[in-house]
């Protein structure tokens, strides 16, 4: 059976917040859908150890901001890529509303907004699907709504290569004072304008860091493993990825994830 046949189905992606005994929380998802006209009605699912789990299930009620082809990676970055467990996201963030029911709804990379009230919760072992009612809903503007395809290929910034530059052109360090030189080729009779060695005292960058300061390529500067969603590009920083791990952004389970 092959799982990626799941990620053919067409995806929008959506800001889902909520408001708790005066904190702020949001997160990425995927999951909002239509399911009936009459009344109007969506659904919700959220993994159960999501904070925004929590607080819909405390409170009954969420905000849903559809994400635009507007949106830049800094709104995956501040409501996707931290817990609200750890990080205040709405710290500093200006780009946001509240409507009629005291909750948070982004206004900058959205094209439109819903307050829902939940009627009915489903409990699905790891997540609970939530079933709203609409209570409010505002048009922010034309912009299409992104899809998730529309996010890794046009939102989401594609990794560097190790050893070049966003632009593409390498990079030449001197192993006796660390200077870069950036260049497709390393002019023979280059000397280092720093420690005046010569070309041949150049190497071509491999790992991205002076040799005192070298890090392990899949490493972060702690010397933690960095492992990435395969689907997404989400990097979780751990020396394991727990058995149980669920990718933040794409919902997908470790046999997903590899080592950088």
């Amino acid at each position: 059976m092959d799982k990626k046949a799941m990620y053919k189905l067409s995806y929008g992606l959506f800001v889902v917040t909520a408001r708790q005994d005066g904190f702020d929380n949001g997160c990425i998802t995927n999951t909002v859908g239509q399911v009936t006209t009459t009344p109007n009605r969506i659904s919700l699912t959220v993994n159960k150890d999501n904070l925004t789990h929590e607080m819909i299930q405390n409170t009954a009620k969420f905000n849903v901001s559809v994400i635009s082809k507007a949106a830049d990676f800094a709104l995956f970055k501040r409501f996707g890529f931290q817990s609200g467990r750890d990080a205040d996201k709405f710290e500093g963030f200006g780009k946001c509303n509240r409507s009629s029911n005291d909750l948070y709804y982004v206004t900058e990379g959205t094209n439109a907004f819903m307050s829902a009230k939940v009627c009915q919760a489903i409990d699905l072992g790891t997540h609970t699907m939530f079933i709203a009612d609409i209570t409010d809903m505002e048009v922010l503007d034309d912009t299409p709504s992104s899809t998730y395809e529309y996010y890794l290929s046009n939102i989401k910034p594609r990794p560097a290569e190790v050893g070049k530059t966003p632009e593409g052109k390498t990079i030449w360090r001197c192993i006796i004072c660390g200077y870069e030189y950036i260049g497709d080729e390393l002019p023979e009779d280059f000397v280092c304008p720093i420690c005046k060695h010569p070309a041949s005292d150049f190497e071509k960058v491999t790992g991205g860091a002076a040799p005192e300061e070298a890090v392990p390529v899949g490493k972060t500067p702690e010397g933690k493993t960095i492992w990435r969603c395969t689907v997404c590009g989400y990097e979780y920083e751990g020396d394991e990825l727990p058995e149980d791990f669920e990718c933040p952004i794409c919902g997908v389970v470790p046999s997903e994830f590899e080592k950088v």
